[in-house]
């Protein structure tokens, strides 16, 4: 589930639902032709977009900048489409069957259809991000890192088989959220011309801005961990799946019997999955994980004034939806990426 943009009393105002519509006209005149077998999927995972929470980054930090509309609405979409492409292929990896209260694509429609629409989506991002006539080329650069950071967390999440220490398990957060959440306003910086090569007080405040949206995706991840392992009564597919969890990594440093644990933790065996589910959820590291969810968060609340000034206020908001998030335990579902 992503979290809701937070309205702030500053000048600069979230785009509401106006942009949003726009955004919506925008993926009408550009989904695929009606003639392709693509349509159909198309239309179907549009049915409900989702809270388009980057393209909501995306339009905010453009409209702080003073970036022209349509640029503004084209970086949006490119974003928010880079995004759903990911999530597309991550159902098909993590064997998904559902998304957004419906069936996945490679569920409803097989896992062919699945990849050619994500790579489609892909390819269109990267169209309308080289629409910006005087900076398309660093856009789409910025498109290309952040989905090959993407895909680098997401193949390390799903292949890390030994359980992950402290410093892994922050690595392969902020690769999984990180990327396609600084893209959008740091994209938006791009295109209303502000330089960092040439200016480095810019610099600098980009660098912490990136500081600034890694600590949410630590705080965000880190909450999702949680809410795997507890209530105990519902089965972890974390460690059904043995990938990376900030809990479980907390229980095998610190728990009680943690050297049993790594060995059946290294081992295929799922029917003491139960027991060792119990002991985790009812020892401190789950007090030690909800430490370091609000240690993060509150870093990046001391950032925010260390980011350009003029998206102080979006950053700000980011902040403000993350903690909103980890802090409502009953909203927050283990599936749900910032989706």
């Amino acid at each position: 589930m992503s979290p809701t943009p937070c309205k702030n009393t500053s000048t600069s105002q979230s785009p509401g639902s106006k942009g949003l519509a726009e955004l919506e006209l925008l993926y009408k005149r550009e989904m695929p032709d009606a003639q392709s077998t693509l349509a159909p999927a198309a239309r179907y995972h549009f049915k409900n977009p989702g809270k388009s929470f980057r393209a909501q980054l995306a339009l905010t930090s453009g409209q702080s900048l003073g970036l022209n509309q349509q640029d503004n609405l084209h970086w949006a979409a490119a974003c928010e489409l880079l995004h759903n492409a990911s999530l597309i292929h991550d159902d098909i990896s993590d064997a998904s069957t559902h998304r957004r209260g419906q069936e996945s694509i490679h569920q409803h429609f097989g896992a062919d259809m699945a990849l050619c629409l994500g790579d489609w989506m892909v390819a269109k991002a990267f169209e309308l991000g080289a629409r910006n006539s005087l900076y398309g080329g660093k856009l789409v650069a910025l498109l290309a890192q952040a989905m090959q950071e993407t895909c680098s967390g997401q193949i390390s999440d799903i292949t890390q088989r030994e359980c992950a220490n402290l410093e892994d398990w922050q690595r392969i957060a902020k690769g999984k959220t990180a990327p396609l959440l600084i893209a959008p306003i740091k994209g938006a910086a791009i295109a209303a011309g502000l330089n960092a090569e040439q200016n480095s007080t810019l610099n600098s405040e980009l660098q912490c801005l990136e500081k600034l949206v890694g600590f949410c995706g630590l705080a965000y991840q880190g909450r999702n961990d949680i809410d795997d392992i507890i209530p105990s009564s519902r089965r972890s597919s974390d460690l059904d799946g043995r990938k990376p969890n900030l809990v479980v990594s907390l229980f095998a440093q610190h728990g009680s019997n943690a050297d049993d644990f790594n060995l059946w933790y290294q081992s295929d065996d799922l029917s003491k999955l139960s027991h060792w589910q119990k002991r985790i959820a009812s020892s401190d590291v789950i007090l030690q994980a909800n430490q370091s969810v609000d240690y993060w968060l509150a870093q990046a609340e001391l950032l925010v004034v260390s980011v350009p000034p003029q998206l102080q206020s979006v950053t700000a908001g980011l902040v403000a939806s993350v903690k909103k998030m980890t802090t409502n335990t009953n909203i927050i579902k283990h599936q749900g990426q910032i989706a």
